[in-house]
């Protein structure tokens, strides 16, 4: 007993450090049984068997064929007649020892069920004497895991110069080899859906890249953690459009705009909308046009007023290129140093002129000395087409008041109608008689204003002012 399990100590850290080491090999024990009551001439009978242990080995040579050794001893203590009666006699038993080397066909390599057909030769050790072996059966192993197998097998043995007899086995396979793993990721090939990609076990070896719990084979984003409803890809806007066909995957939005969000319903996605919070006109990018000019209201300086391009959307109503909210006389055509008002003339070319007029004492006759300022006068208005002129007469206080400012009026009106002579349009001037309501020097006591001879000599005046 001791030294069986000496042997079968051996046997399993032999096969421990095999398979550390990795071998095409496997290794087998078990119980096998001789039958020299051969049942076609005697029947069946196990109690015809003969018991003892058995050792084998195989060798892998190509998936479906191996090499198979094998070593077994049995004691005979049943035996038939067709034994020679010189060799056995009643009582009597002995030790067979056979050893032979077969050659093993395997139908289903690598499957869970192996049959196989096994044929193969050796020697029979007996009393003392060998003789040559024939063997042929057939038998299975039913891999209980990579490495572990239960094993059985029958066959016909044929001993030259001796007998022929039946053998029975029945033990276990020790597989020596790791399983192959070609990706090293822990899970025999067999077993492993990827066998050529490191994997997991929970998904038979196949790989999950992003750690979504899809393997990547049937992850349509593999790299990048996504759901099941979208075969492994993510959406994270949650807009039911997948980030990899989401123009816009940080912003929830709709299908017809690839995913994009519309906040102000144009039908322009923000994206593409300058102003995505207004609704506006395509044509325009998205942006309202209250005025309706073709200026988006963003661009447009006066976005109530229809308006032209060239003045950012203001319009121009005098057409003097100046825009009207630029324009402090938006009515009329000016000039740009007036801020959009007409041209006026030199204010001191108009006091000098003035100062040139003078009249006849007490009348409203224009002296001929004052026909030159008057032409120069007609000269300027005329140049200046936009300039509107005020002429008012001015009196000192002496004499009758209603007189002095009729007179005042009949003057301005004579300055008035010798320019209207001379082609300067009557709507260009006023002519305003004060008489002496407006001393020279400012005062609003006519008196203390008319108290020397230099203030009232000063107060019958003209003054021409710009309007």
């Amino acid at each position: 007993m001791k030294k069986i399990t000496l042997l079968l100590l051996c046997i399993f850290a032999s096969w421990r450090f095999a398979v550390a080491q990795g071998s095409d090999w496997t290794l087998g024990a078990g119980v096998t049984a001789f039958d020299f009551g051969v049942p076609a001439k005697r029947g069946l009978s196990m109690s015809d068997w003969n018991w003892g242990p058995y050792i084998t080995a195989s060798k892998k040579i190509s998936p479906m064929i191996q090499i198979a050794p094998s070593v077994s001893v049995v004691e005979i203590r049943n035996f038939s007649d067709l034994f020679p009666n010189e060799l056995f006699t009643t009582g009597q038993t002995a030790a067979s020892v056979q050893g032979s080397l077969a050659g093993q066909f395997h139908f289903l390599p690598e499957k869970k069920f192996d049959p196989y057909l096994t044929l193969g030769g050796g020697a029979n050790y007996l009393r003392r004497q060998t003789y040559g072996v024939l063997e042929g059966g057939l038998g299975f192993n039913y891999w209980v895991d990579d490495l572990i197998a239960l094993n059985l097998q029958a066959g016909y043995n044929y001993m030259f110069d001796f007998a022929d007899y039946l053998h029975y086995r029945g033990g276990f396979r020790f597989g020596l080899a790791k399983p192959k793993d070609s990706d090293g990721d822990g899970i025999p090939d067999k077993k492993d859906k990827c066998p050529n990609e490191k994997g997991l076990k929970q998904f038979a070896g196949c790989p999950d890249t992003d750690n979504d719990g899809i393997v990547d084979g049937e992850d349509a984003c593999p790299t990048e953690a996504g759901t099941k409803e979208f075969n492994g890809c993510p959406d994270r806007d949650g807009d039911k459009i997948i980030d990899k066909d989401d123009k816009c995957p940080d912003t929830p939005g709709l299908a017809q705009f690839q995913g994009c969000p519309d906040t102000d319903g144009d039908g322009l996605p923000d994206n593409e909308d300058a102003c995505p919070t207004e609704a506006g006109k395509k044509e325009l990018q998205g942006c309202p046009d209250k005025d309706g000019d073709g200026i988006a209201d963003k661009d447009d300086r006066c976005p109530e007023q229809p308006g032209l391009a060239t003045f950012k959307g203001c319009p121009d109503r005098d057409g003097d290129k100046i825009p009207d909210v630029d324009d402090a006389c938006p009515d009329v055509p000016g000039v740009p140093e007036e801020k959009g008002c007409p041209a006026k003339i030199n204010e001191q070319d108009l006091l000098k002129i003035a100062k040139s007029i003078n009249f006849a004492t007490g009348k409203a006759t224009i002296l001929r000395t004052s026909f030159p300022a008057l032409d120069n006068l007609a000269a300027l208005l005329l140049n200046n087409p936009n300039a509107k002129i005020v002429v008012e007469g001015h009196t000192d206080n002496v004499g009758n008041r209603e007189a002095n400012k009729k007179l005042s009026q009949q003057r301005a009106d004579a300055i008035k109608v010798y320019l209207v002579k001379k082609g300067v349009s009557a709507d260009r001037i006023q002519a305003i008689g004060y008489g002496d309501e407006r001393p020279a020097d400012g005062s609003t006591d006519i008196k203390a204003g008319n108290k020397t001879p230099q203030q009232r000599a000063a107060n019958r005046r003209v003054e021409i002012k710009n309007i």
